[in-house]
């Protein structure tokens, strides 16, 4: 199972990615730190001095919180590694339980205290202002030997660990960087991998990425609210600390991972609350367009031109109410007929171009259903619309002339391919009748037998070329007698796959017919029904791919029966369903199969005579023919 796969892989990088960005964390913080005190650079007496002074400065500071509250600060200092000394300016009074003990560090910080005075200015306005009394000094001394313990004690321990690992904490935050950059990388690849290779979205890849996108924002801000002026004790801080970037940690890769997952499936856009918004919105905005611009193109031309003159002059008024309320040394009452005058002549014009333009859309229009005989009037008009209509009323004679010319080209044809066919029928009859003498007479030599086989086998196939041929022009034609009447569908394809049972398990085909219970009856012309499902069933029999299956229907659709054709092709096709439709186009290019190509033209002809259609579907190897009637 590849790697990509499998769910215990991802989870157990999922594991040791969060143990890594663990250590990453503590030992990135613990060399940033080293760095910033020097540990690279100086001796550890002269690291511990620095990082001890100013944990004394902090502390003078907290005792100068302290004084006021009526804090027993003998009591609180007699479990520290901490001497403190006070000394009062106004009255020289020392307060301290320092005996010059030997210290490791040490600093001071000046007391101060603030008054208020209220009073009243010149105006009567109470005001008040701030008055900073300098009160004394606090000192604070760290002892150097440490028999206590407390914080300072604990901080000594870890300057020396770190002192000594100092360059290990370097090699093994480049190692776990690493470490972590490549289980990422392994997760980012892996995320929405499943088995078989196949990329899939899991729940939380369905939910709208914009609503995911909010919600990390939230829990980003949460996390750095639950943060701010965190003033517990340094081990309560690292907990806390912790425990908000591990579920931080968790729901950014949980997030990053659904990115990806979401770009591979390419999804990330599409699954979004404002997309679908967007979407639904053009939806609207489309069928609100199509619904005017399919008003606007099923009315009359005139009345097309009379809205856009009715949108012009009212933009015309808006602008002349404009300018005489702001150019006052035009004569709004000269400007108002001079432009009144103008819309007026410009509107008998637009009209009259209206006009125009209608007749000659009009006989645009019936000149292209096929309305030969139809002519443009060119009363009342000028120049090069006259003209125009000329050149239509030309083109109408003129393809009238190439439709009768074609009319007269098929109708030859037609009559050249069945006199050609009856000619060829005629000896064609004589030798067939001759090779079956000749059969009868049984003649000794295997040659010769064997040359009757040939010439009975080519001769027959030659027989049906003749039929087809002459079939399929009486069809394109529309010469063949047609006798409407109800036909049962189902029944009529029972029957065809009857007799078309030998050949099918000749070629080891199983048909799977699905035909509804319910009679579905169309009206059409027996004879020829038949004959486009003996043409089909004849193509499925050449042409389908030995030891598959041949789907045949019969549906339904909106008062249409459906009859539906489909095998997979045992040849490749690499020819159109258009170019299928043609006469003596086969499938099989080789040609190494029997047949005409003439079939499915005979069937495509043979439908439209009874008022059905044909159609043709090629995908890759599926053929698919189709053939819908009007149900009675």
């Amino acid at each position: 199972m590849k790697l990509k796969e499998s769910l215990s892989a991802k989870i157990a990088a999922i594991i040791f990615s969060y143990v890594m960005i663990i250590v990453l964390a503590f030992s990135l913080t613990a060399t940033v730190v080293m760095g910033y005190y020097k540990f690279y650079f100086s001796s550890e007496d002269t690291v511990k001095k620095e990082i001890l002074t100013d944990m004394a400065k902090s502390e003078a500071y907290y005792i100068h919180s302290l004084l006021g509250k009526e804090t027993d600060l003998d009591n609180y200092y007699k479990d520290k590694n901490v001497f403190y000394r006070i000394t009062y300016l106004d009255s020289g009074n020392v307060v301290t339980n320092y005996n010059n003990e030997p210290y490791i560090a040490t600093e001071s910080s000046e007391y101060y205290k603030y008054e208020e005075n209220y009073y009243e200015d010149d105006n009567g306005i109470k005001r008040w202002t701030q008055t900073e009394i300098h009160i004394g000094t606090i000192e604070v001394f760290v002892a150097e030997n440490m028999d206590k313990n407390d914080i300072f004690s604990v901080t000594s321990k870890i300057i020396e660990i770190g002192y000594s690992l100092r360059y290990a904490m370097v090699f093994i935050v480049l190692i776990s960087l690493a470490l972590e950059v490549f289980l990422l990388c392994y997760l980012f690849c892996a995320s929405g991998h499943d088995q078989g290779g196949v990329i899939r979205r899991n729940y939380l890849d369905m939910i709208p990425f914009d609503i995911i996108t909010a919600t990390v924002i939230i829990i980003a801000y949460v996390s750095l609210l639950a943060l701010d002026g965190l003033v517990y004790d340094l081990t309560t801080a690292i907990i806390y600390i912790t425990l908000i970037g591990s579920i931080d940690y968790f729901v950014a890769l949980g997030y990053t991972m659904s990115f990806a997952t979401r770009v591979k499936t390419r999804t990330l856009l599409k699954n979004t609350v404002i997309y679908y918004v967007l979407s639904f919105i053009s939806k609207k905005l489309k069928k609100v367009l199509n619904w005017f611009k399919y008003i606007f193109s099923n009315i009359s031309l005139i009345y097309k031109t009379l809205i856009i003159i009715a949108g012009a002059v009212i933009v015309e008024i808006i602008a002349l109410i404009f300018i005489i309320n702001t150019v006052y040394y035009i004569r709004s009452e000269i400007l108002f007929f001079a432009i009144i005058w103008v819309n007026f002549v410009l509107i008998l014009g637009a009209l009259y171009l209206a006009v125009i333009m209608q007749k000659i859309k009009t006989g645009g229009e019936r000149i292209s259903q096929g309305d030969l005989q139809y002519k443009i009037s060119t009363e009342y008009m000028v120049g090069d619309f006259k003209s125009f209509a000329n050149s239509l009323n030309n083109i109408n004679d003129g393809l009238q002339t190439a439709v009768n010319e074609k009319m007269k080209s098929e109708r030859f044809k037609t009559e050249l391919i069945t006199n050609v066919s009856h000619d060829i029928k005629t000896p064609l009859t004589s030798i067939i009748n001759y090779v079956d003498l000749i059969k009868k007479q049984q003649p000794e030599n295997e040659d010769v037998r064997q040359y009757i086989e040939v010439l009975d086998r080519q001769s027959a196939r030659l027989k049906k070329l003749v039929e087809d041929l002459v079939e399929a022009s009486k069809a394109s034609s529309g010469t063949l007698p047609v006798n409407l009447s109800p036909c049962d569908v189902g029944v009529l394809l029972t029957q065809t796959l009857g007799e078309f049972e030998d050949k099918l398990n000749k070629r080891q085909l199983s048909t799977v017919i699905n035909i509804p219970k319910e009679s579905v009856k169309i009206l059409a012309d027996g004879r020829h029904l038949w004959r486009i499902f003996d043409n089909l069933m004849s193509n499925v029999c050449k042409y389908a791919l030995k030891g598959t299956r041949v789907y045949i229907d019969v549906k339904r659709k909106s008062n249409k029966a459906v009859i539906t054709f489909r095998n997979i092709s045992e040849f490749e096709l690499n020819v159109t369903a258009d170019e299928l439709m043609e006469r003596f186009v086969r499938g099989d290019e080789s040609r190494n199969t029997e047949g005409s190509g003439l079939g499915i033209s005979i069937a495509k002809s043979l439908a439209e005579l009874q008022g059905g259609c044909l159609e043709l579907c090629v995908d890759g190897d599926l053929f698919k023919a189709t053939v819908v009637f009007d149900i009675v």
